[in-house]
């Protein structure tokens, strides 16, 4: 009964749904994240115009801010909520429970850290891992308090902005300012953009601003009040796993329908108007927070609306073609963080060197080729052996023990 009390989720026991959902939600962020990789986010207006494509830029950035950034960090948001519900009620059946968990935490937490301060900013792991730690305290939380709680959650980041943009009060600016003269006192030419500065740098000089860059995504989790916004998709998460809404059962298929119609007929709207008011807002204090609060409100609805459309597809026939990504969501983790190590190899000096070299269109197909790989790679990975490298070394920790990891024979997975 030990070995049994101190075992990881068996692979016959994921729920494929959730796997192939987490897929392509991945797929979803590494097209956010590339935004930044290829120079556009950091780059010089000079810069922009010069790259490849350049004229395609407006209707790419149109597309991706509409469709693209947030929603897909929501929806991995919403599965680390599901996950929570589903991994606390079978650790309690085990006679386990919230010290588990805790420790699964804690690991989590670590790797979060080490991707920080070892590839990239932009860090969600070390994140993901704090407000977990807080949605432990919501685990008794009822339903109803549950979902009311979320809306608070989403509603805090408006008023947050309104003290920003509308009366000046801004938290987030001494992080920034610490940040910066940490970049100049390692040799960082502000003058410079910051796509030329990493399409130059080695990774010992990229590694050397790490504590500055640091300060900065502190500084830019502070300006967005992205802590709020991650609870409250946890919380809508939790909600969900309590009743598995995901499987689009006979009861609970007419509030997926309803959750689908509201979700993409408000949040497509709201989330285009908010993609055009954030291409021409500039530094207009009122139109920023517009742009702000419109993202507060669209985001979560539109990420619902995929979410909830994607699981009446699935229980309708669609399997086949939804669970092609399934294989890389089962190994989201390992493939999140090699996202960033394939990234900082193309697009920085630390490799290929080609950030301002694409215009913003290119991060479709480079999108579409790196994470065609990762679906691969991750099918041809999983027939051999039970899970994905940091997978493994996540459980290993969390359970205080090497788990077995290669399979008793070779197994078939869809791709």
């Amino acid at each position: 009964m030990q070995a049994e009390a101190t075992a990881p989720v068996a692979a016959g026991e994921r729920l494929g749904i959730l796997d192939a959902l987490r897929g392509w939600a991945l797929a979803g962020v590494l097209m956010a994240n590339m935004v930044v990789f290829i120079g556009f986010g950091y780059a010089s207006e000079a810069e922009r115009t010069a790259a490849l494509g350049s004229q395609l830029d407006d209707a790419a950035e149109l597309l991706i801010q509409w469709l693209v950034v947030g929603k897909f960090y929501s929806l991995f948001s919403l599965l680390f909520g599901i996950g929570f519900a589903v991994q606390l009620a079978r650790l309690e059946q085990r006679g386990e429970g919230v010290p588990r968990y805790v420790r699964r935490l804690a690991v989590l937490l670590l790797i979060g850290l080490a991707h920080l301060f070892l590839l990239w900013m932009g860090d969600i792991l070390a994140l993901y891992a704090l407000m977990g730690g807080l949605l432990l305290l919501f685990r008794r939380t009822s339903d109803r308090a549950l979902l009311r709680w979320a809306v608070v959650m989403w509603a805090v980041p408006i008023g947050w902005s309104a003290l920003i943009h509308l009366a000046g009060l801004n938290a987030a600016q001494p992080i920034y300012g610490a940040a910066m003269r940490g970049l100049t006192t390692n040799g960082v030419d502000l003058n410079i953009s910051a796509a030329t500065w990493f399409n130059g740098a080695n990774y010992r000089e990229q590694l050397a601003i790490k504590p500055a860059e640091v300060l900065l995504r502190l500084g830019d989790l502070t300006y967005q009040m992205r802590f709020t916004k991650v609870l409250g998709m946890f919380l809508i998460g939790l909600w969900v796993g309590r009743r598995a809404l995901f499987a689009a059962t006979p009861e609970t298929r007419p509030l997926l329908a309803r959750t689908m119609r509201f979700g993409i007929g408000i949040g497509l709207p709201l989330s285009f108007a908010r993609a055009v008011l954030g291409m021409v807002a500039g530094d207009d204090g009122t139109l920023n927070f517009v742009e702000e609060a419109l993202y507060c409100l669209s985001t979560p609805t539109l990420a619902l609306g995929y979410a909830a459309g994607f699981c009446l597809l699935w229980n309708d026939g669609w399997q086949r073609l939804l669970a092609w990504p399934a294989p890389a969501g089962r190994m989201a983790l390992t493939n999140y963080l090699s996202q960033s190590l394939i990234q900082i190899l193309l697009f920085t000096g630390a490799g290929l060197a080609l950030g301002n070299v694409f215009g913003l269109a290119f991060v479709i197909p480079f999108t579409a080729a790196i994470f065609a790989f990762q679906v691969a790679s991750s099918g041809w990975w999983l027939a051999r052996w039970r899970f994905g490298p940091m997978e493994w070394l996540w459980r290993s920790l969390t359970y205080g023990r090497a788990q077995p990891m290669r399979l008793a024979a070779p197994a078939i997975v869809a791709t």
